[in-house]
């Protein structure tokens, strides 16, 4: 899944998503590989944001050409 870093994708609107980084964190006891992207909006400051990978690719991953765990 690191070949999503420096990936984006660019909506009509001009509303961009980019992946800056993958790494494992711990969360609830256990280690998760979670995605950090920023959203940017028009000429707005992008937003920093972190999501769990599975949760990312089946929210996102449609846009970056991946399958979710749901639609295999």
């Amino acid at each position: 899944m690191n070949e999503l870093v420096g990936k984006s994708y660019t909506f009509e609107d001009g509303s961009k998503i980019e992946v800056i980084q993958m790494k494992s964190r711990e969360l609830e006891a256990a280690t998760v590989p979670c995605v950090t992207y920023c959203v940017s909006q028009g000429r707005s400051i992008p937003r920093k944001l972190v999501m769990s990978l599975t949760e990312f690719v089946d929210t996102y991953g449609h846009l970056f050409g991946l399958k979710n765990a749901h639609n295999q």
